[in-house]
């Protein structure tokens, strides 16, 4: 632990990793996305960049246009504080994002009740079909309450195109109906577009 002065007479303790003790407390700094909402904005945003190849400059344009959007519809302060719904996915989607991203499917939108092998088996099935595809798919569970993208699977583990830190998940460790000890993630198929 290393000391550092915050003013005359006054030491305040620092631990490795940024963390820091205040009052007997250890406290992190929080990260950039722990009180945003904006992950399915960049969850769209990259599968534009897969799906259209867009690059730097049109991906930002694409995120203040989406912005803008929620602006406009008086959601912006809600989504940056709570997230966005799955309506509100669907009509960024829809009124936003449609000149990028042409085509979406919703397979499992009324089929909560989806296996985790049928869902698993759709999904290998659509990547497969080509290059310009990405899933959009909500990821829940004791970690997570999350939007990603979804750009690759093999037949144990699944791969994202992820803003935050999700990178892949073991297919033994993923459900799509009730999370577990044994099966912390849930892959949501009611919250998954399909997109090309």
């Amino acid at each position: 632990m290393v000391m550092i002065s915050a003013a005359p007479n006054k030491v305040r303790p620092l631990k490795k990793g940024g963390s820091l003790c205040l009052n007997g407390k250890e406290m992190r700094p929080y990260l950039q996305g722990a009180l945003d909402g904006l992950c399915a904005i960049y969850s769209i945003v990259n599968a534009a960049r897969i799906i259209s190849d867009i690059g730097e400059e049109e991906s930002k344009n694409l995120f203040k246009q989406i912005l803008d959007y929620l602006e406009q519809s008086a959601d912006l302060g809600r989504v940056l504080s709570e997230g966005i719904g799955l309506n509100t996915v669907g009509s960024i989607l829809r009124d936003v994002a449609n000149g990028r991203i042409p085509e979406r499917n919703m397979p499992f939108k009324h089929r909560p009740e989806t296996s985790l092998d049928e869902f698993w088996s759709e999904m290998m099935a659509f990547l497969d079909g080509g290059s310009k595809r990405a899933i959009l798919i909500g990821v829940g569970g004791r970690m997570w309450d999350h939007w990603s993208i979804v750009h690759a699977i093999s037949d144990r583990q699944v791969y994202f195109f992820d803003s935050h830190k999700l990178k892949s998940l073991k297919r033994s460790r993923c459900t799509t109906v009730r999370p577990t000890s044994l099966r912390p993630h849930l892959l949501c198929p009611t919250h998954t577009y399909f997109l090309s």
